[in-house]
């Protein structure tokens, strides 16, 4: 009688234009008259845990009724496993990061609804965890009330290089995005891919990055190009409006302190231009500056909290890209420095606030024969005054240049008679802001092509 009397309701509501609770009280009502073993569902997907399954539990029995799908509710997740771990909402496209956990019974609770699921990667990458006996991704649906998801102390990455690692592959796929950008596509929609790009073969980076893949021909510098750069911004008219002042050259020659060439352009940029970094600085996003961490199997580097450090900085791609002042900055240092746009990483902006820093560091390192090859240059900007501290020091010089809004700091991190090396007197640093606030960009330059092996 009670399953008729649901029947009825349930074909009548949309004329009788049943409420909520009405609607409730029908999957109640069913729920007690089906026959179920693991789980209880109704018209959705529902469930409760397997009590075979150890990466689930929940505090609800199976006897209880299925919970309505879009239920609040309250997640635990427990990491288990060897590896630290990013939690992630799956939305259907690229995921959302909620929560990282420490390795070894490290534990988070999260807000959540019925319906919604999860998924974990390894921290800094967006590298999926399996469980190696079935090599299934460990993937998560919240299905009951108060439920628990355990990454166990098995979870790790395939070793199955060819994953899809997101919802969204299969479609984008199917719509002809994999050739868009295609390395990104490789490494996190691979079994998507596979049949457009040859995606199995090419995750292996040492297939994918190489220089006859991407097709790298002549260096943008040959030995002697970086002297006759620098030289020419001293010595040609045609650089005066920006008020070149050199600080160091080559035996002192030129001007400054005998050492690897430093200069300063102190009219590069106008108000309007530093203005449009910073506000597209803001359209990105400042975050918590990182350093480089581990390179995984798919040449994929981890992205760890710097403790040398303490900025914030944002990657002026998308919308900050496209401002107009920003492309006339990128144009006019093309110009100033006759390497094409391709030998680029996008501007990085930088925040410092006082008592911020970067300590000693280095653009470059030893010898570099990657496709896009050294960081041979820094054009660094800056977009603010300061009022104390926030020099760039450059620490085997003992030479320190000021922020001056609208200048630009230019030097080379490789050496004039062998491009590929770098040069071991480069290393500098931030110092601390001591008052006021500091704001500044700059362009990383490669001996090569850097966005088209970026693609890959």
């Amino acid at each position: 009688a009670l399953l008729a009397l649901a029947s009825v309701r349930y074909v009548m509501a949309p004329h009788l234009h049943a409420n909520t609770r009405s609607v409730r009280l029908l999957l109640f009502l069913t729920s007690l008259l089906l026959p179920s073993k693991n789980c209880i569902a109704i018209g959705i997907n529902n469930e409760y845990c397997d009590s075979n399954d150890e990466t689930c539990t929940n505090t609800q029995t199976s006897t209880q009724p299925a919970v309505p799908i879009n239920t609040q509710t309250s997640l635990k997740v427990t990491n288990l496993s060897t590896y630290r771990v990013d939690v992630y909402w799956d939305d259907g496209r690229y995921g959302a990061n909620i929560a990282t956990l420490e390795r070894g019974n490290d534990q988070t609770q999260i807000n959540t609804f019925t319906g919604h699921q999860f998924f974990v990667t390894r921290h800094g990458v967006r590298e999926g965890l399996f469980d190696p006996e079935t090599d299934t991704q460990h993937r998560f649906v919240v299905k009951s009330l108060n439920q628990e998801f355990v990454i166990p102390k098995t979870a790790a990455p395939s070793v199955n290089l060819c994953q899809d690692r997101f919802s969204i592959c299969k479609g984008e796929a199917e719509r002809g995005n994999c050739g868009g950008s295609p390395g990104w596509m490789i490494v996190h929609c691979c079994r998507s891919c596979d049949p457009y790009l040859d995606a199995s073969r090419l995750i292996d980076p040492k297939i994918r990055c190489t220089k006859e893949n991407l097709n790298i021909t002549d260096p943008t510098w040959f030995p002697g190009d970086l002297n006759r750069l620098f030289t020419s911004w001293v010595m040609e008219d045609r650089f005066k409006k920006y008020e070149p002042k050199v600080w160091s050259s080559p035996k002192g020659e030129y001007g400054g302190q005998s050492g690897p060439w430093v200069v300063t352009f102190d009219n590069f940029l106008g108000d309007d231009e530093a203005e449009a970094l910073i506000r597209g600085g803001s359209m990105s996003g400042f975050e918590r500056s990182t350093d480089q961490g581990a390179v995984s199997a798919l040449g994929e580097m981890e992205k760890v909290v710097s403790k040398t450090r303490t900025s914030s900085n944002a990657w002026c791609t998308g919308q900050c890209e496209s401002l107009p002042e920003v492309k006339a900055i990128t144009a006019k240092i093309e110009e100033l420095t006759n390497v094409p746009r391709e030998n680029y990483e996008s501007f990085q902006i930088l925040e410092y606030g006082p008592n911020q820093f970067y300590r000693r560091h280095h653009d470059s390192s030893g010898r570099d024969t990657t496709p896009p090859g050294p960081r041979i240059m820094t054009f660094f900007l800056y977009l603010t005054d300061v009022e104390e501290g926030g020099e760039t020091y450059f620490n085997r010089l003992d030479l320190a240049v000021k922020p001056m809004k609208g200048r630009a700091l230019v030097w080379p991190s490789v050496r004039d008679d062998e491009p590929e090396l770098w040069d071991d007197r480069m290393y500098h640093e931030a110092r601390d802001v001591i008052k006021g606030k500091k704001y500044a960009a700059n362009h990383w330059i490669h001996l090569n092509d850097f966005t088209g092996p970026n693609k890959w």
